[in-house]
């Protein structure tokens, strides 16, 4: 069952700058476990907004941060020009900073907050968790930056990553090599994958791919399930 939620712009600051987002809550009174939401390349999208709502449905308070300034990019030229140009240090402040914005709101309170990335924001998702204590559990989707191993070593929050089988972006090879990094270090962890799905396939709510649209079904059901035990 779906809950009624309730959507909006939301800003908070980090270090010196404003960082903008939007918020998609429950519409109960009751505070409810927290997800900071990493876009991916293209931006603070519609179907970013469409994936908060999504999450927010499930009963979690979802934020997602705008770490390109208003600005969204629909061409593959322009997209990948924003994530190698991406400032990561500061795009990765501006996640973990959410978190105290989001224990400052009533709905959410001292409950437990997971980040949650896609794409490029599934990479800053990692470094978040590598370099913050703030966040219980951690959910993976495709990532397309890869952090050095070792940057992986500190991450204490169990993870849930997910993908796609049929993935140019985010290879069978960078798979296994992160799931070897992840065993090396024993960190607990557990690998979802999708037979003939692609790269964005949840966060992409145009997609006509029945294996893309299966998979993003059953991925938020997975993620939704996992994270009510794990934020418990």
């Amino acid at each position: 069952m779906t809950e009624r939620i309730v959507s909006m712009h939301a800003a908070y600051k980090s270090g010196q700058e404003v960082v903008d987002g939007f918020l998609s809550r429950p519409t109960t009174a009751d505070p409810r476990t927290a997800i900071v939401l990493v876009h991916g390349y293209r931006g603070l999208d519609d179907g970013q907004r469409a994936v908060t709502r999504r999450f927010a449905q499930e009963g979690f308070v979802c934020l997602s941060p705008d770490l390109f300034h208003g600005k969204t990019f629909h061409t593959l030229a322009e997209c990948a020009l924003q994530k190698t140009s991406l400032a990561i240090p500061t795009a990765v402040e501006k996640v973990i900073d959410a978190v105290p914005y989001l224990r400052k709101l009533p709905w959410v309170g001292k409950k437990n907050i997971a980040v949650l990335g896609f794409c490029m924001g599934g990479g800053l998702a990692l470094y978040a968790l590598a370099q913050s204590r703030a966040f219980a559990a951690g959910v993976i989707y495709y990532q397309s930056l890869f952090p050095d191993p070792e940057d992986l070593k500190s991450i204490a929050a169990p993870l849930l990553c997910h993908y796609g089988t049929d993935d140019p972006g985010t290879t069978k090879t960078e798979i296994d090599m992160f799931r070897e990094t992840l065993e090396k270090y024993k960190k607990k962890f557990k690998i979802e994958m999708y037979e003939g799905a692609g790269h964005a396939f949840l966060n992409n709510p145009q997609t006509k791919n029945t294996a893309n649209r299966e998979a993003a079904a059953k991925s938020v059901t997975q993620t939704s399930k996992w994270l009510k035990k794990q934020l418990a």
